[in-house]
């Protein structure tokens, strides 16, 4: 199967094909211009370097949060006018997961000893997050928006750390440092990394995808946003 893999969550925007989990070209942008700017342009040269036409494609896989309210709908509106006009079918990819799959443990620990947890900044003490084992990539905590600090004490409380199979705590993206300093105030005694920089790639949308290959129309295709926008919670107070 040949999938266009999106992602414009975050600070970054990139595309990718990928086929049958083989990479075949990709591209991730770090401009600063807006993803409304950028990212049509990125996907038509990644098609363009693939050889491919959209008609050749079976499917187009895009992150729908949680992130950027604004960088997800520009990908599911982007992405949704593709499929559509192609006929072709959608897979939702998360976009904590595919973070955690972007990244590779360079520590010394082994990775059965260690728990990723995925963390995109929210602002305000808040990360989009999720845990998981390394190895298994088993879901832990389930993804959501959680303050800061409630999150670093349920990981505290994962029977793995608590009895001591699981030694430590890789945390990677935007929110690495909000959690490091929430793992601080909540005493949590076991190695913690922190990857602040790490971002989700194109290999990282494409392996969530075909992990989980349920394909949807276009027109089903929803976002996650796991919170409200500023724009809702001003309105609800109005």
């Amino acid at each position: 199967m040949k999938i266009l893999v999106c992602d414009t969550s975050n600070q970054n925007a990139s595309a990718g094909i990928y086929e049958d989990g083989k990479e075949i070209a990709y591209e991730i942008s770090f401009e600063t211009r807006t993803h409304s700017e950028t990212f049509m342009p990125l996907v038509h040269r990644v098609m363009e370097r693939a050889k491919l036409t959209h008609a050749e494609l079976d499917a187009y896989a895009v992150t729908v949060g949680p992130g950027s309210f604004t960088g997800i709908r520009i990908g599911l509106a982007a992405v949704k006018g593709m499929a559509l006009a192609s006929g072709k079918p959608c897979i939702a990819v998360s976009s904590t997961e595919a973070l955690a799959r972007s990244c590779e443990n360079a520590t010394a620990t082994a990775r059965e000893e260690t728990i990723v947890v995925p963390a995109i900044d929210a602002r305000n003490n808040r990360v989009f997050a999720r845990a998981v084992e390394d190895d298994t990539l088993k879901t832990l905590i389930a993804e959501n928006a959680y303050d800061a600090d409630d999150l670093a004490v349920k990981i505290k409380n994962i029977p793995e750390i608590i009895y001591g199979t699981r030694r430590q705590i890789l945390v990677v993206g935007s929110g690495a440092d909000v959690m490091k300093k929430a793992f601080e105030r909540n005493k949590v005694h076991i190695n913690v990394y922190c990857a602040q920089g790490a971002a989700i790639t194109p290999k990282g949308v494409a392996e969530t995808a075909f992990a989980h290959p349920e394909l949807v129309s276009a027109r089903d295709v929803k976002a996650t946003y796991c919170a409200v926008s500023q724009a809702e919670r001003l309105r609800k107070n109005d």
